[in-house]
């Protein structure tokens, strides 16, 4: 089994809070740091007790990990998380509430796979790719 493991620098509650939204999910696993500091941390945030130290939340079929990591987290491209959804109207739903903020790198268009496909980057810096399992109808 993978799991898709998504870190934040002190944003984990809110992201969360906008997946749990998007997805219709709901977090089945959350702890916080509360009193726990790393070893290797000589000053931790000044929140950290209030930060995630790990949390669960299932997305289309999927466990995904969150937490937020006190060591420099950067915003980056090498991981796009790729959610596949029966029909193109469910992809559009997901696609217009993960673009608040975000970067739209391939807007919505229908392929010979697939009638919805767009990709994007939310405003946590997640790279997302959207596509709906129907194929056009080729007739």
């Amino acid at each position: 089994m993978v799991i898709p493991f998504i870190t934040f620098n002190g944003e984990c509650n809110k992201a969360l809070e906008f997946y749990q939204n998007v997805f219709n999910s709901k977090v089945s696993m959350l702890q916080q740091y509360e009193e726990y500091i790393p070893e290797d941390i000589d000053t931790p945030p000044e929140s950290l007790s209030s930060w995630i130290l790990h949390a669960e939340m299932e997305i289309c079929g999927t466990k995904f990990w969150f937490a937020d990591d006190v060591s420099s987290v950067s915003k980056g491209n090498i991981v796009r998380l790729v959610i596949t959804v029966s029909t193109a109207e469910e992809a559009r739903k997901i696609f217009e509430l993960l673009r608040e903020e975000g970067h739209i790198s391939l807007p919505p268009v229908e392929t010979f796979y697939s009638t919805f496909h767009a990709a994007l980057t939310d405003k946590f810096g997640v790279s997302w790719n959207i596509v709906a399992e129907e194929s056009p109808d080729k007739n």
